[in-house]
């Protein structure tokens, strides 16, 4: 199951790149014309005119110069926030030794990796709870993997991780959860929010021995994010709010301005509050989990990937489903699977009604791919 989901994920990626990028991988980047291009690094990019371009590429600049030791971080637009992000894009390094000519192909080759062990660990605690293995499919519907599959995006490792956090708390809860965890604070800052939440959950059952091993788990990636806070300038964005909700309610009251005709408009814009409205219901979700008589066992990592939401500001995530979808991707999926061993269903809802905002984002795509193979 989780290698079908590799290969059409790759075949997919294969079309897009050959119809719309004219087999240019670096397509998948979404790099933007508007964007200056480090001139040390000699390789021919695909660009797109008149945009400012995604998330991915400057995790691409980064998989090249990891360790800051090129100046490409003076071509990303907040350096100490991506760079403490550092696990796809050093990883990516490392796997094509340093080359230049190598990265690309072992940055594609690392979120296909993600994607085989979201979907095996998900097929594998499916079946733990007498489920079906083929429902591993269903990775394949979080927001935060969409969206790396189509601008290769980051996201897709603390996705997996979340997956993998979920099946060896269950299986395995030594080793394996406590390096699953560790990876989580590198693949992306709010994996915290995993660590901190577990640990959380280990105190509240007297554990202490075991929650002061877990909470090491953090000291690489707070190494790590010492490192970059010496080489690189301060954030300059502001993220969260003093007022819970602030940012949801704001997004609500103003709709985004799509530049498309009327109808694709209405349809993006419903799609939007759809997605919005999934969110909404995973706080509610979230707040009568940790709130009920019997506290169930992970409700304490959800309800903090909720309250990460409630105070979350940043107008560009609440911008569009692309941004909020995959940031808040593990409240999504970490409901779902709650919901999965006693089969109540509706705690996958709020994952459902984000999708299909972020499925029609690949219609471009899928457009020119079905009209270049009819031709």
């Amino acid at each position: 199951m989780a290698a079908l989901s590799v290969l059409a994920v790759f075949g997919w990626q294969a079309l897009v790149v050959h119809y719309n990028y004219a087999g240019n991988w670096t397509g998948l980047y979404c790099i933007g014309s508007r964007v200056p291009q480090p001139p040390a690094l000699a390789e021919r990019v695909w660009q797109f005119p008149g945009s400012d371009g995604y998330d991915g590429q400057w995790y691409h600049l980064m998989a090249h110069d990891p360790w800051l030791k090129r100046g490409l971080d003076r071509f990303i637009d907040d350096p100490r926030a991506r760079y403490r992000r550092i696990l796809l894009p050093g990883l990516a390094h490392l796997l094509a030794g340093g080359e230049d000519r190598y990265v690309h192909g072992a940055y594609v080759a690392l979120v296909l990796l993600c994607i085989f062990l979201g979907s095996f660990w998900l097929s594998r605690y499916a079946a733990l709870h007498g489920f079906r293995p083929w429902l591993g499919w269903g990775f394949l519907m979080a927001p935060a993997v969409l969206v790396s599959i189509d601008r290769l995006t980051i996201d897709v490792a603390l996705a997996c991780l979340c997956v993998g956090f979920v099946w060896f708390r269950e299986t395995r809860p030594g080793w394996p959860l406590y390096l699953v965890l560790l990876a989580a604070t590198l693949a992306r800052d709010t994996g915290f929010v995993l660590l901190a939440g577990y640990v959380a959950e280990l105190l509240l059952e007297r554990r202490f021995r075991r929650a002061a091993i877990f909470a090491t788990a953090a000291l690489p990636a707070a190494a790590w994010y010492r490192v970059v806070s010496m080489r690189t300038a301060p954030d300059q964005l502001l993220v969260f709010s003093t007022w819970p909700l602030a940012g949801y309610a704001h997004r609500i009251l103003h709709p985004f301005a799509y530049p498309f005709t009327a109808p694709v408009n209405a349809v993006a814009t419903l799609l939007d509050y759809a997605a919005l409205a999934g969110i909404g219901l995973g706080l509610a979700f979230a707040v009568k989990l940790v709130s009920g008589k019997t506290r169930e066992s992970g409700a304490i990592p959800i309800f903090g990937f909720a309250v990460l939401a409630a105070f979350l500001e940043h107008e560009g995530v609440w911008s569009e489903a692309y941004a909020f979808g995959r940031v808040l991707t593990p409240l999504l999926l970490l409901l779902a699977l709650a919901g999965l061993p006693r089969l109540r269903l509706r705690m996958a809802l709020p994952l459902v009604l984000v999708m299909p905002r972020v499925v029609l984002q690949f219609a471009p795509q899928a457009y020119h791919v079905v009209r270049g193979m009819i031709g």
